[in-house]
């Protein structure tokens, strides 16, 4: 059998998420992969339970960040199925318009993703940004929230421009809350994150992976996901510390070593 869609969801501690999920999922010809970076042995076998009770595959694997969990569901995807695309999805979304037959198997798709409080997160980024990335290690280095906040802001900026003159295009890189992915391009990208960025950041590092491998990203506003954004990161406190040494093994990775 070949699926429609493969899902991947990586999970942490808060389980009512996931129940909503599957609650909301009426994706037909689809099958879900839980990966739960483990927290303790309650929330793991809860976490198994819905899978199970869902009839999705269920993965335990240690905490090792964002990357790390998604990469080990691209593999066991990779290597248990036949799919047209895999959907790496934060389990805090709900799917509001998802129509395989508007899809291309030649792009990554970046879909409309709306906030609760109505905001747009994609286009994650509409162009590649070395000189943003210059100001931003230098933000970082030197711990000069002016620089980090300047580029955050003129990145705003570029997402309303955009916006505004298109409903949909090219851009540079896909919000990490929900992005299709064709098999083909998983396999060409295959690992996509970098495992040493342990959250933040990600979406960086795949935009710049896609795009030095010739692989495009499209932002395509008829299909929409409602991102509730009540997952684990809003245990995290201060998550600047976690923020600044991912962005610094980003820049390191594709500016220093490559």
């Amino acid at each position: 059998m070949k699926y429609d869609f493969i899902f991947v969801v990586l999970v942490y501690r808060n389980t009512k998420d996931l129940r909503d999920f599957f609650q909301s999922l009426t994706i037909s010809n689809s099958k879900v992969i839980v990966v739960n970076s483990y927290y303790d042995d309650t929330s793991k076998n809860e976490f198994e339970n819905i899978a199970n009770r869902n009839d999705a595959d269920f993965i335990n694997v240690p905490n090792n960040g964002y990357g790390a969990g998604n990469n080990l569901g691209c593999e066991y995807a990779l290597e248990n199925y036949d799919f047209k695309y895999l959907i790496i999805s934060n389990a805090d979304i709900l799917i509001l318009n998802l129509d395989v037959n508007i899809l291309c198997q030649d792009r990554i798709t970046a879909p409309k993703i709306i906030t609760l409080k109505g905001k747009l997160q994609n286009p994650y980024r509409v162009i590649g940004r070395v000189f943003f990335d210059k100001i931003q290690f230098s933000g970082y280095s030197k711990d000069s929230k002016w620089k980090i906040f300047l580029v955050s802001a003129l990145t705003k900026v570029r997402r309303v421009l955009f916006l505004a003159l298109h409903k949909s295009g090219y851009i540079y890189g896909s919000h990490g809350s929900f992005i299709i992915i064709p098999k083909s391009i998983l396999e060409l990208l295959h690992p996509i994150y970098n495992e040493k960025m342990f959250l933040f950041g990600e979406e960086e590092h795949l935009a710049k992976l896609a795009q030095s491998r010739g692989v495009r990203t499209f932002y395509d506003s008829r299909i929409s996901i409602l991102h509730k954004e009540d997952g684990s990161t809003g245990s995290l406190g201060n998550s600047y510390p976690i923020t600044k040494k991912s962005f610094l093994e980003y820049y390191n990775y594709w500016y220093k070593n490559n």
